[in-house]
């Protein structure tokens, strides 16, 4: 299973942010490095289909989107840097909300929610409304949705980002048995530290990817 980018660009008005990028993401850990600003977030929305680029495709398992978008939306799992969450929810409620979206089964995503979040130290806390929660339970908690249904393919941008170190080690061993099986995509401050663990390790600078 592989997911893939060819020839890929991205412009916004006249300031090029990735420029004719090729790669190819296996099943296990990527880690994208690089500079602030460099167009890792960039790289991942695209990846995610949640943005489109100016030029170039995505291809999922060879097959080049949009002709495969919904295939891929379907085992896609995205965790951004930053999002607005719904405050009136609580944590189960937006938790359900996206497994509808993603034609989960009720009772088997509440189940698997209830497990994700157990080992992310959340599932006390799921029936409390978002707008009571401190910045690292709403980390948590979109690190979990992005885990819902066991996907094949998992962008994560910064997902351990402010958060302290116990939260982190959870998060890394729930990344890393889901790479054992998916392509996992992530942007990190903490790469040295997951590098050993990482199939390939793309330094994106200057509008392009390079390994590393």
């Amino acid at each position: 299973m592989t997911l893939a980018i060819k020839n890929l660009s991205k412009s916004f008005r006249r300031k090029v942010v990735l420029d004719n990028v090729t790669a190819t993401f296996p099943a296990g850990l990527t880690l994208l490095t690089g500079p602030s600003g460099a167009g890792k977030s960039t790289l991942l929305r695209i990846l995610a289909t949640a943005d489109r680029p100016s030029k170039g495709q995505v291809l999922w398992q060879d097959t080049p989107l949009p002709a495969g978008r919904k295939t891929l939306r379907s085992v896609l799992g995205y965790s951004p840097q930053a999002v607005d969450l719904p405050e009136e929810l609580t944590g189960r409620e937006f938790g359900m909300h996206l497994a509808a979206l993603k034609g989960l089964e009720r009772k088997a995503a509440e189940a698997q929610f209830a497990a994700i979040t157990e080992r992310l130290d959340l599932y006390k806390d799921l029936d409390n409304q978002i707008l009571t929660y401190s910045g690292g339970m709403r980390r948590r908690l979109i690190v979990s949705q992005s885990l819902l249904g066991e996907p094949q393919a998992i962008c994560m941008d910064e997902p351990t980002a402010e958060l302290d170190s116990e939260s982190i080690a959870r998060i890394h061993e729930l990344v890393l048995e889901r790479a054992q099986s998916a392509v996992v995509i992530m942007t990190t401050h903490l790469a040295k530290e997951l590098a050993p663990h990482a199939v390939q390790n793309l330094r994106v600078s200057d509008g392009g990817a390079t390994p590393v």
